[in-house]
């Protein structure tokens, strides 16, 4: 429910045989399906609905014309909370993922200006949001501040790639603790091209957190059919 697989609209999948070998490698994962979610950030990624929706015609039906026609596939996106995105709130001009359902991230650096005025409005038009990845926040690593988004009615997502150490111990010791204490409500791989797949690959879980892995799986699941 989180990942850059569409060619050539962010820091992406570069070309479309690069997405198809993203393809590939989640079908050998054991996915059936995967939603597509490219950056939408003021200045970087200048992305649209319409350009995001029209990329994702286009990719889905060669996508069909390679044997992947039972792999599932939708498109959403992924917004930076900058000023940009105050105007896509304004408008309601979003992808959401599965109905109303709109992934959000921050800078990994400092946080966003007004990042609860904005869920607030978010909220207020009917869309519930999602904080990509917040164990990647180098100004959140207290959990009483990210519970402080749960407060305000955002859900949290767990990126895989976090589990498998990809950046860096403390971002990883920080999805663990959360993961554990149940404060995730997705999990997404959030996999850029190809070589995050050895990544994922390579993750190990103490057996202990195992039934804590395979809980959020299952509200992942839940959350998104609702």
């Amino acid at each position: 429910m989180h990942c850059h697989v569409l060619p050539n609209i962010d820091d992406g999948a570069k070309d479309p045989e690069m997405s198809v070998e993203m393809l590939k490698q989640y079908t050998e994962l054991g996915y059936i399906g995967l939603i597509a979610t490219p950056h939408i950030m003021k200045g970087f990624y200048d992305n649209t609905a319409d350009g995001i929706t029209e990329a994702f015609d286009m990719f889905s039906s060669n996508i069909k014309r390679k044997s992947f026609g039972d792999f599932s596939i939708s498109v959403a996106a992924e917004y930076m909370m900058d000023s940009g995105f105050d105007i896509l709130i304004s408008k309601k001009e979003l992808l959401p993922i599965n109905h109303n359902k709109v992934l959000v991230e921050m800078s990994y650096l400092q946080p966003s200006l007004r990042p609860f005025e904005q869920l607030f409005e978010l909220r207020q038009h009917g869309f519930e949001p999602i904080l990509a990845h917040p164990e990647r926040y180098l100004y959140l690593t207290d959990v009483s501040r990210v519970l402080a988004f749960k407060k305000k009615g955002c859900s949290l997502q767990l990126n895989l790639l976090s589990l498998g150490g990809h950046y860096g111990k403390q971002a990883t010791q920080q999805a663990i603790s959360l993961l554990k204490d149940g404060h995730y409500d997705y999990v997404g791989t959030d996999a850029h091209h190809p070589g995050h797949f050895s990544v994922l690959k390579r993750i190990e879980l103490p057996k202990k957190t195992m039934p804590f892995f395979e809980a959020l799986i299952m509200k992942t699941k839940e959350n998104l059919d609702n």
